[in-house]
């Protein structure tokens, strides 16, 4: 018995140990993103090696990094009506989107739809994008909401945004906004018109598969142009953000 309790103690002190280890080593991977720039992320590499092994030849990607104040307002604010419309209002979960995806799918699984939606926000896209892996399991997707968490307190929230217009997936082998609007419009991203900004944004969802001038883009893109994200220093911004703190659903409501 002496021994079972000095093994149970000492297994509890590791584990102890390996979760305070993870809290500040993913602590300090996030204040490191506050003033570096990634130079790759894990999905590059997995996109890279996906196609190189396709085609038989090394291909690498695209993306050229702009800070957030050189992209203009355009671009950003579609990205955001797109992925994450209220991006300015939550701390990087959005229960009221949460909730929403969680009632259409006990809606589909009903049916006999094995698709589900998703409510993931730009934050924790950033966390899963710059510091982990895609795919699903439980164990990314508790190590995503920790990195969400550390973002939300350490980060300011354009930086989360700039991380994200420079990572996020615009095409194939195509990654940032910035490579994005060089690769369908052959001009920078600051320089997009409105509609080129919601059609460069359209395709987030699937960029692999969807075109900017496809189907479901044009469909997208007049979504975005008519449903523009609350913006600060924009009129409305504040309205919106009272009604969001007055009205928003917690993590309690969802279930």
């Amino acid at each position: 018995m002496p021994r079972l309790r000095r093994l149970l103690r000492s297994a509890l002190v590791t584990l102890i140990g390996l979760l305070l280890s993870l809290l500040l080593v993913s602590g300090l991977q996030v204040l490191a993103a506050r003033v570096i720039d990634p130079p790759l992320t894990l999905t590059m590499l997995e996109a890279s090696w996906d196609y190189s092994r396709a085609r038989g030849e090394l291909l690498l990607w695209e993306r050229e990094w702009k800070d957030l104040d050189e992209l203009g307002t355009r671009v950003p604010r579609a990205v955001v009506s797109s992925e994450d419309a209220r991006f300015w209002l939550h701390h990087g979960f959005d229960w009221q989107g949460i909730c929403s995806a969680v009632e259409q799918n006990r809606e589909r699984a009903a049916s006999g739809d094995t698709r589900r939606v998703g409510g993931s926000t730009i934050s924790q896209q950033v966390a899963r994008n710059v510091f982990l892996w895609q795919g699903q399991s439980y164990l990314r997707k508790g190590l995503e909401t920790l990195y969400t968490l550390w973002m939300e307190l350490l980060l300011p929230k354009e930086r989360i945004l700039e991380l994200y217009l420079n990572v996020a997936e615009t095409g194939v082998l195509t990654f940032g906004v910035e490579a994005g609007a060089q690769r369908y419009f052959q001009r920078s991203a600051a320089q997009l018109s409105q509609e080129e900004a919601g059609r460069l944004a359209a395709v987030l969802p699937s960029p692999r598969r969807w075109g900017v001038q496809g189907k479901r883009a044009s469909a997208r893109t007049v979504w975005i142009e008519n449903n523009l994200a609350p913006w600060p220093g924009k009129p409305g911004f504040d309205e919106a953000l009272a009604r969001h703190r007055e009205r928003a659903p917690g993590p309690l409501d969802c279930w």
